[in-house]
């Protein structure tokens, strides 16, 4: 997973229909203390393979399983979450 092209790691993705059947999306993913990440496009690959990516906001963090090594970082869906095609790069890369 990226977001707004800095790599992340591994994301946990829920997909729902609220009460007035729009789709609503969010994900989590585990970092490291002090991250820094910031609202963007998340992007990446399913276990199955297909390209999904949407704009997120970041929202609290949650303590993680290391204790104070890591939290959780929910990231909450601003629009659709969209299939892609993975052959074309969604975000530009990030400076070294």
């Amino acid at each position: 997973m990226t977001l707004g092209g800095a790599p992340i790691g591994s994301a946990t993705v829920d997909t729902w229909e609220d009460q007035d059947g729009e789709s609503q999306w969010s994900a989590r993913v585990l970092m490291k203390i002090g991250h820094g990440l910031s609202d963007g496009l998340l992007s990446g690959l399913t276990r199955d393979g297909r390209a999904l990516s949407g704009q997120v906001r970041v929202g609290e963090d949650q303590q993680g399983p290391s204790g104070a090594r890591s939290v959780l970082v929910e990231l909450h869906g601003r629009g659709p979450l969209a299939e892609r095609d993975a052959s074309v790069p969604q975000d530009p890369p990030k400076p070294a």
